[in-house]
């Protein structure tokens, strides 16, 4: 050891003494890190090096998507940046501490990606693979080491240089909105109305909707914090020839976006409240001595949901939840669903059950109204769904509701500018209600229920059950001119020419008989070039000489309407300051007052079974 010691002379001091300098200088920079904020470590250049994150969004098929908006949060849930992915799908966040850091992706028509635990180390670059789908969108690590990899080219260079916090590398992009970010949302935004204003002749109604006389109607939509989804609407109306007041109010409320961490996708719900005070001649029909004017009051509270369970196919599903008083208390449950399926480019099949009555959304989609370009087509929605009251008639003195049960299977196919509809549906009916016109002492009273929205009544024709298939094709000739053609083939109940021999009820449903008979049906509509009129005009040919009650379809392109039918809508110039639209709406179905059965006794009375009764209605739309 001497002999060592000798050798190295002073050097062998020296790294001793240097060793006990630094580590002097390393207790003092503690004490004063623990002194001093840590604004002044980093202006003094001893903060720790820093990382970066950077991804690529793309859709499940692999296809870039640009505008998807990316926040960073730390480890305490905060905000720390916010990008938006350019043309090519991506983003970058550079600058960042080492520590471990949660994402959120967020782009329209797509469920919200999210990952907690993303570590980022010092001096390293994260890389990310986010693919985004209907549902169960994911985040995935690929990458994560030293910054002179060979995943940093120029391009992701040029993204990192853009992503500010309060920049979005989309900004660079010419036609950028760079007033919006996602930090200056408002409470209420995407704010829409509409005000409805409608008369008719006292007839309208049918196997499907009712509608007073006069109503009023509107509909509001907005957002709240961009995520909350809120649709509150009304209708009061007034039956004026029976004296009949009635009311509706319905409210759909769906979150797009959980908390940070939470769920992020959840149902719609919905909830339709319905009454008709039946006073009038209606409340004097049913009423007996000393009993309280009946009224006529429905609830319904239901979901629907869509979940995609991968690429092209989607199922749409959902409950409703009834409750119908009017004498007595009715509740049940309508189940609903509907699986699409994308079989290739053009083409598509659905499978859908329903049972009771789905609701109006499932109706829309299923007809292709839903990819319709009008922005207001949700608030039409609602309007019409207000107008689906239950079909209550009276059997023996008791009160019952129609109720279906309908299994569908369709096929659709993109066939040149055009849309082929290939659909075949089997539909089983319990308590299948038809309005009556004339003598209604052809039968008993206790089988006739007094139409509390017209000047007709309701029969109850008991249960059927029915298969049919149809076909229909739908051409677009240019932007504003587009035809439709259909045939089909339905299950219906013969009647010919009904003569009853005892005056009950069980008599009328005794004399029908099943058969079938084809169909035939056209449409066209086009938007006139000066006036901007958009008019609508179609015709069923079909057997009027035996009861044919409409079927909706769920998978289909067109539900045909039966006999002849026009519609038209009229824009008109606003008024003032007022930066809203008017329209004038007209609505004319079954002006050839097609469908209608006679039922006669030997005494020479008569009584008249409408399928459709004939509508004549105006009015005007005012939307904000």
């Amino acid at each position: 050891m001497t002999a060592i010691n000798a050798v190295t002379g002073r050097r062998g001091l020296k790294r001793p003494l240097m060793t006990m300098h630094r580590a002097l200088i390393g207790v003092v920079a503690i004490w004063m890190s623990g002194t001093f904020a840590g604004p002044v470590c980093q202006a003094a250049g001893l903060d720790r090096p820093a990382g970066a994150i950077i991804g690529i969004v793309s859709a499940v098929n692999g296809v870039a998507q640009m505008g998807a908006t990316v926040s960073l949060y730390n480890h305490f849930d905060r905000l720390v940046k916010t990008a938006s992915t350019n043309e090519k799908g991506a983003f970058g966040f550079d600058g960042l501490l080492p520590d471990r850091y949660s994402l959120r992706v967020n782009l329209s028509a797509f469920m919200p990606a999210f990952r907690q635990g993303v570590e980022v180390q010092a001096g390293n670059r994260t890389f990310l693979a986010i693919q985004l789908a209907g549902a169960l969108s994911s985040i995935e690590l690929v990458y994560n080491g030293q910054a002179n990899s060979g995943l940093m080219n120029d391009d992701w260079k040029w993204v990192l240089r853009s992503s500010m916090s309060t920049r979005p590398a989309l900004r660079l992009l010419p036609g950028w909105n760079t007033g919006t970010t996602t930090e200056t949302k408002s409470i209420f935004s995407s704010n829409r109305a509409m005000l409805k204003l409608s008369a008719g002749d006292g007839a309208a109604g049918g196997d499907i909707t009712s509608q007073p006389d006069l109503g009023t109607a509107f509909a509001f939509a907005t957002s709240l914090l961009g995520t909350n989804h809120l649709q509150f609407s009304g209708n009061v109306g007034y039956a004026s020839h029976a004296g009949l007041p009635s009311a509706g109010f319905r409210t759909r409320y769906k979150r797009t976006e959980q908390e940070f961490g939470g769920i992020i996708s959840a149902p719609e719900v919905q909830l339709t409240m319905r009454q008709v005070f039946s006073q009038g001649r209606a409340g004097l029909a049913i009423v007996g001595s000393g009993r309280e004017v009946p009224v006529f009051r429905s609830l319904s509270t239901s979901f629907i949901d869509r979940v995609t369970f991968f690429d092209g196919v989607e199922l749409l599903y959902g409950a409703a939840m009834e409750s119908v008083t009017f004498l007595e208390r009715l509740n049940y449950v309508s189940p609903y669903a509907r699986l699409s399926v994308a079989a290739g480019k053009d083409t598509s099949i659905r499978v859908a059950y329903s049972s009771g009555l789905p609701p109006e959304e499932i109706y829309t989609a299923a007809a292709g109204r839903s990819t319709d370009a009008n922005p207001d087509r949700d608030l039409h929605q609602d309007l019409s769904a207000l107008n689906l009251f239950p079909r209550v008639s009276s059997r023996a003195g008791r009160i019952k509701v129609q109720r279906s049960t309908n299994l569908e299977a369709g096929i659709d196919r993109k066939i040149g500018k055009g849309q082929l509809s290939l659909v075949a549906w089997h539909e089983a009916v319990s308590n299948g209600a038809l309005s009556a016109v004339g003598d209604t002492s052809v039968l008993p009273g206790s089988d006739v229920l007094p139409d509390m929205f017209n000047r007709s009544s309701i029969v109850n024709i008991g249960h059927y059950a029915r298969q049919g298939y149809m076909a229909g094709y739908a051409y677009r000739v240019s932007d504003t001119i587009s035809v439709t053609g259909g045939y089909g083939n339905n299950g219906t109940l013969l009647t010919d020419s009904i003569e009853l021999t005892s005056p009950t009820g069980d008599a009328l449903r005794g004399a029908m008989r099943h058969g079938r008979r084809h169909w035939a049906y056209a449409r066209a509509s086009a938007v006139l070039p000066v006036t901007k009129t958009r008019v609508a005009a179609s015709y069923q040919f079909a057997d009027y000489s035996a009861l044919m009650p409409m079927h909706r379809t769920l998978t289909g392109n067109f539900s045909p309407e039966m006999g002849l039918n026009f519609q038209m809508r009229q824009p008109l110039p606003s008024f003032g300051m007022w930066n809203g639209r008017v329209e004038a709406i007209a609505e004319l179905r079954n002006l050839l007052h097609q469908g209608y059965i006679p039922v006669t006794t030997s005494d020479g009375r008569s009584l008249l079974l409408m399928q459709a009764p004939k509508t004549v209605r105006g009015g005007l739309n005012f939307i904000f």
